[in-house]
């Protein structure tokens, strides 16, 4: 796939994308990168490119005749229907379906526009499509190329070392990604999960769904009208409602003695977590409690697990905290 970047700054454009996965996919003729500098077409002897704005205004205008000129010399090589996109402020927001199609296409041409922006003129006769990344401003268009760039990039085959490196990543399907671990194992007293250590691929893989619908809840939930659930994912999330309970299940077990029970619940009242159901039983000495609590409240499923463990230390007895679908799954019979 070729894409060329018109800008002003060329160097700055060709620098940044000489390294890591973009480097090895042009090594690779997997993708090729084209940076045309504007002002290489401006007629004037000084090659200026600005001039000031009719009706007044503060700052400076991109002139339409070497905009033009550099995007009809793009499509001389891209081809006459590749298509334009204008990195601005004002158009179309930019998310990973958009990122999918542009890959689809042999060559985009990416508009880097600077100033106060290009003549409107020009932008309607090359027929710019605008992209936004957000609803922020920058200085010029190169860095919203360059992620339009590697966004579309590391989708092509090839690019990226397995499909699997971003099809299972954030937005890929519609959802934001589940939170991931490396070693050590346990660093500054946070461990991670249980489940991910347990070898067993199907609870795994429901944990990361289940983490991944919760992140999503949580910190992006319009992403959820139009995510792929099922109707257990949907019923889960509580989507149609707008809320949603994540619940988690607490065994404790161990020696009875006083005060167990108050100092578990002290606990969770401390967190601002309730208790959904609780039951417990002492049998020739030995106590156990199982609890269902509502864990949907800004605390880190990690933390807490750590903090239980800790507070059943102190007390003399095995604290534990299970996610209720991994629970369920293991207790399965």
């Amino acid at each position: 796939m070729i894409f060329f970047v018109l800008t002003l700054f060329p160097q700055m454009v060709a620098d940044a994308l000489r390294c890591s996965v973009l480097k090895r996919a042009a090594d690779a003729g997997r993708i090729d990168i084209r940076c045309v500098d504007i002002r290489d077409f401006a007629a004037n002897p000084r090659k200026q490119v600005d001039d000031a704005p009719y009706g007044g205004g503060a700052g400076m205008l991109m002139t339409p005749g070497p905009v033009c000129a550099a995007c009809e010399y793009a499509k001389s090589s891209a081809g006459a229907d590749a298509s334009v996109l204008y990195l601005s402020p004002q158009g179309k927001r930019y998310q990973q379906s958009v990122a999918e199609e542009f890959s689809k296409r042999k060559a985009l041409i990416l508009l880097c526009g600077h100033y106060e922006g290009i003549d409107q003129r020009a932008l309607d006769e090359i027929g710019a499509e605008e992209i936004s990344l957000g609803d922020f401003i920058l200085t010029g268009g190169e860095i919203a190329a360059m992620a339009v760039i590697d966004s579309v990039a590391r989708l092509l085959p090839g690019v990226l070392g397995k499909d699997e490196s971003y099809l299972n990543e954030s937005f890929s399907d519609g959802l934001l990604e589940y939170p991931q671990y490396t070693r050590p194992p346990v660093f500054r007293e946070r461990a991670v999960p249980d489940v991910l250590l347990s070898g067993h691929h199907k609870n795994i893989a429901m944990w990361r769904r289940r983490q991944s619908l919760l992140k999503t809840v949580r910190e992006r939930p319009d992403l959820l009208a139009s995510a792929r659930l099922t109707q257990e994912e949907t019923a889960y999330t509580g989507a149609s409602k707008g809320a949603y309970i994540m619940k988690g299940i607490i065994t404790v077990l161990g020696g009875d003695q006083v005060g167990i029970i108050a100092k578990v619940c002290l606990y969770l009242s401390d967190k601002g977590i309730n208790i959904l159901d609780i039951s417990q039983t002492i049998v020739q000495g030995y106590f156990h409690m199982m609890m269902i609590v509502d864990i949907s409240g800004n605390h880190r499923f990690e933390d807490l697990v750590v903090e239980l463990l800790g507070l059943g230390e102190a007390i003399g007895v095995q604290i534990k905290l299970q996610h209720e679908d991994i629970f369920n799954s293991m207790h399965r019979i």
